[in-house]
């Protein structure tokens, strides 16, 4: 009798334990950072992105959105966004139709790989969702962007059509990358600050500039670095990029009110060389292609660790259950 009343009650303990250890679970933890939001393009497209709010006490002084290249994802800027949260800005990076997580237009399964200029230009809808997005995160109708490849081409067709865009950052800007024509839009976007960075040996990005540079009419800022690549990429391979586009955005390089370089204690960016083909050489846009192509491998496989990671951990977790 006795024994049969302490194994009922090691029985009851050990069904009792089951759901104390469920409710201190922890949840899963964004794989980027920052806190996870869900939303829609008007369009429908199902859309994923993530916040980063400044440290609590910290008074914002912005906010930024960052916008990834074809075949990359909202992964590439987190690093950024987060670093300018430290700056007092409320910041945001999301994953275009197509990429990362953002993968759902109703019931129907995008695929990128079947995108054509329409439903690349369509993105544009995915970013001013965004836009709206950060804006009630932060309180703040003054937004920033920032974009490299097609991203940055997206966000000057957003700030056209949106007065409260306050600058907008290009990385690799291109004429015409993904059939969103730049041509004469920045005459539309008008006096507003704009930052271009590019790298030498990135001849078609090098050749946009050059045009680029001659249609601004407010004040712009070209930086130029020696083989560190195309895009985001950059910002891994040039320190000093980061320490330029964190200036950019505190005010520091140019204000809004368009303070010159020099007055700001940095020196104006010097003449330098480049050889490289014309703007529509094909061998230039078959290695943009291929730089692409390389690109979209390197996220499946961090996708791919990503995914072992996680399922690594739900195994540890059923291990302690046991």
């Amino acid at each position: 009798m006795h024994r049969a009343l302490l194994g009922l009650l090691a029985l009851a303990a050990a069904m009792l334990s089951v759901p104390a250890f469920a409710a201190i679970e922890p949840p899963p933890e964004s794989a980027i950072g920052g806190e996870p939001v869900h939303f829609d393009s008007s369009d429908g497209v199902q859309l994923v992105g993530h916040v980063f709010h400044p440290p609590r006490g910290t008074k914002t002084k912005g906010a930024i959105l960052f916008v990834h290249e074809p075949y990359r994802s909202a992964r590439d800027w987190a690093y950024m966004a987060d670093k300018m949260t430290r700056h007092g800005f409320v910041s945001m990076v999301f994953d275009l139709r197509g990429h990362g997580q953002s993968l759902m237009h109703g019931d129907e399964e995008l695929d990128r790989e079947l995108f054509g200029d329409e439903e690349f230009l369509a993105m544009s809808l995915d970013l001013s969702a965004a836009v709206a997005v950060l804006r009630d995160a932060s309180g703040q109708a003054a937004v920033h962007l920032a974009g490299s490849d097609l991203g940055g081409s997206l966000s000057i067709v957003h700030a056209n059509e949106d007065p409260d865009i306050a600058s907008v950052v290009l990385l690799s800007p291109g004429l015409g990358y993904d059939g969103v024509n730049l041509k004469g839009r920045l005459i539309t976007y008008g006096e507003r600050p704009l930052l271009m960075v590019y790298s030498v040996e990135d001849g078609y990005a090098r050749k946009s500039v050059e045009v680029l540079g001659e249609e601004a009419v407010g004040p712009t800022h070209i930086e130029t670095y020696y083989g560190v690549g195309h895009g985001t990429k950059m910002l891994a391979r040039e320190p000093q990029l980061e320490v330029l586009m964190t200036g950019w955005f505190l005010g520091t390089v140019i204000t809004l009110e368009g303070r010159r370089l020099e007055d700001a204690g940095k020196p104006l960016t010097e003449e330098k060389e480049a050889t490289g083909a014309d703007l529509d050489s094909e061998e230039e846009r078959a290695r943009l292609q291929e730089a692409r192509a390389a690109a979209e491998r390197e996220e499946a496989k961090a996708i791919e660790d990503e995914q072992d990671e996680g399922r690594g951990r739900r195994w540890e977790l059923e291990e302690e259950k046991k």
